[in-house]
């Protein structure tokens, strides 16, 4: 959708920065969990905390050599977003800005470093790459919060702030099945004008996952498959480039 091609070496350290990311927020949520409160995936990044943080650090260095090949002004942005990661990590954590809401934020920098490089070096109308970013970022809020709802009561037993504690379960499965539905059918709906039919349609698909998997609470929650099935619709967006 972007009039633009993007270097390899920006995909590589987009799937880097995301891994990332990902690895290091969970071993920093199973450090501060603790043994005695470790959900199976805290114990699991506990278990190979060694082994996870030496990945880590290789998976950084090769980002961070991919990174260098970018343009000028794609690794200006990388930087920022990078900064701008680092605080939300600290905030995560409650090291800094305690009350700050991690979803939206979280939501805001994932789909910003997926679509920041291809509408900064976009040539002519970036509308169509914009409104794919808003529905990228609506998925992924919707995504954080249904995990939320689902581990409400070990946010609060570990004290982890979400939008689920602050504004009650109920509340919140609203929010997600009412804006998970009109948000799905309205990018369905803009995928039948849009320059990649393909790629809108599978943004409508990440925004109705996290309502079809609160409507299917008792399969989603055996075994975290709500955590496997929400964050694996995110690798179809790769689909796209990949068929281009």
């Amino acid at each position: 959708m972007a009039h633009t091609s993007m270097r390899p070496g920006f995909w590589v350290s987009l799937l880097c920065a995301v891994w990332c990311v990902y690895t290091g927020d969970h071993l920093l949520d199973a450090r501060r969990a603790g043994p005695e409160l470790a959900t199976p995936r805290h114990a699991f990044h506990r278990r190979h905390a060694r082994v996870l943080i030496a990945a880590l650090v290789g998976v950084a260095i090769v980002g961070l050599a991919a990174a260098w090949t970018l343009r000028p002004p794609v690794r200006l942005f990388g930087l920022g977003l990078g900064l701008a990661v680092l605080a939300y990590l600290a905030s995560a954590q409650s090291f800094i800005l305690p009350d700050l809401p991690k979803e939206p934020i979280a939501a805001i920098l994932y789909a910003t470093g997926i679509w920041g490089g291809p509408i900064i070096m976009g040539e002519g109308s970036t509308s169509w790459v914009l409104l794919a970013a808003a529905f990228h970022a609506l998925a992924a809020v919707l995504n954080l919060m249904m995990i939320g709802i689902f581990e409400v009561e070990a946010d609060r037993v570990q004290g982890h702030r979400s939008i689920a504690r602050r504004a009650g379960p109920g509340r919140t499965r609203a929010i997600v099945l009412m804006a998970g539905g009109a948000g799905a059918t309205a990018a369905a709906g803009f995928a039948l004008g849009a320059p990649s039919f393909f790629g809108f349609a599978i943004l409508a698909l990440q925004v109705a996952t996290p309502p079809i998997l609160l409507l299917a609470h008792r399969r989603a929650v055996q075994h975290e498959r709500y955590r496997t099935w929400g964050d694996a619709v995110f690798l179809l967006g790769a689909l796209p480039r990949l068929s281009s």
